[in-house]
Parts: structure tokens; sequence; C-alpha cells
């Protein structure tokens, strides 16, 4: 029963400091390690990363306002921040999702893999890709939802560990200039 407890305690605090329930706490339980807490976990964790990253930063403002760490002023700290470029990035994810469920739920013809669908579901993918790509490259760090109130001393970090994340194919396929100046592999006499 002070297993239960004690896990129940820990979902709660988890809850309160990251949006999701604690991690292992089939252990905490049971005694074991079990499959679907493995399951679970790995749930959570990406569910953390997602919160993390583009929804927690109201939550740090409102820690930060509760905690005095900001005065409240007659200015606009909420005012839009994204480049018109980011949003019309974010939309065009937005569209591409749109017509991949609408390909998966209203086939072409009636077949999933007719021709005509399979080049329409290509071709939402193929867009898709490369405004993820864009996205990368472009504005990791605009569409954090960081917190507006304080400057945090790990935002410009957090930045830069962004800006610095290598991904070699598509690095490659992003920057055809780094490919030509490379050497070709012949010696000159």
């Amino acid at each position: 029963m002070l297993n239960n407890v004690w896990a129940d305690n820990a979902d709660t605090v988890s809850c309160a400091y990251s949006g999701t329930g604690a991690l292992k706490t089939d252990f905490t339980r049971t005694g074991k390690r079990t499959y679907m807490g493995a399951l679970r976990d790995g749930r959570n964790s990406v569910e953390r990363y997602v919160r993390g990253n583009f929804f927690d930063g109201e939550r740090q403002d409102s820690i930060d306002l509760l905690l005095g760490a900001y005065r409240v002023q007659a200015s606009r700290p909420f005012a839009q921040t994204l480049s018109s470029e980011a949003r019309a990035l974010v939309g065009t994810i937005y569209v591409c999702l749109f017509m991949l469920a609408y390909a998966f739920f209203y086939p072409r013809n009636h077949s999933w893999f007719g021709i005509s669908n399979v080049a329409f579901v290509g071709a939402w993918c193929g867009v898709l890709c490369l405004v993820f790509c864009v996205v990368r490259a472009k504005h990791t760090a605009e569409l954090v939802n960081w917190p507006r109130l304080v400057a945090h001393p790990m935002r410009p970090q957090v930045i830069k560990t962004n800006a610095s994340i290598k991904l070699p194919i598509v690095d490659r396929w992003l920057e055809p200039s780094a490919q030509s100046a490379r050497p070709s592999g012949k010696k000159f006499a």
C-alpha cells in the first residue's frame, strides 16, 4: 500500500512540473519493470519533450509571475514574435497534414495503392519533408515556445544547441556548396 501511495505522490508532483505522470512507477508499485511500464514511460517521455519545447512557455511565465521574478508593467510582452515565413511554414505543415489525412480517408479511385493516390500522397509527403528541412535549417529556435516575461540564462544556450544539431544526409542535401568544396580525390601532379 505504501508503494502505491508513493507512486501516486510521484505522479502528482510530476504532473505539476512536467505535465505528465512520473517515470518508472511500475517498478515503484510492483518491484518489477514491465513491458507496458516501459511503453508508458516512452509515451510520457515523448509527451514531455513536446510539452517542454512547444507548450511550456506560458507555464514558466506563470511560475515567474507567481514567484515575483517579473513585475507587471504596461508593456505587451506577449506580442507575436514569429516571422511571417515561420507562420507560413507552420500553415503549410497543417495543409500538408490535412491533405494526407484526406488521401487516407478518401482515396482516389477508391484504392489506397492506385497510382493517382500514391502520386498524390508522395507529392504531399515531399512538400512536408521540404518544409521540415527549411524549418530545421532556419526556424528551429524561433518555433520553440520560450518563456517571454523573464530572460532565462538557458535560452541562448538552447538556441546555440538547436542551431548546431547536425543531420548529415539533410545537411548535404541543403548545402550543395559544401559538396562542391570537398576535394574530388584526384591528385595533381
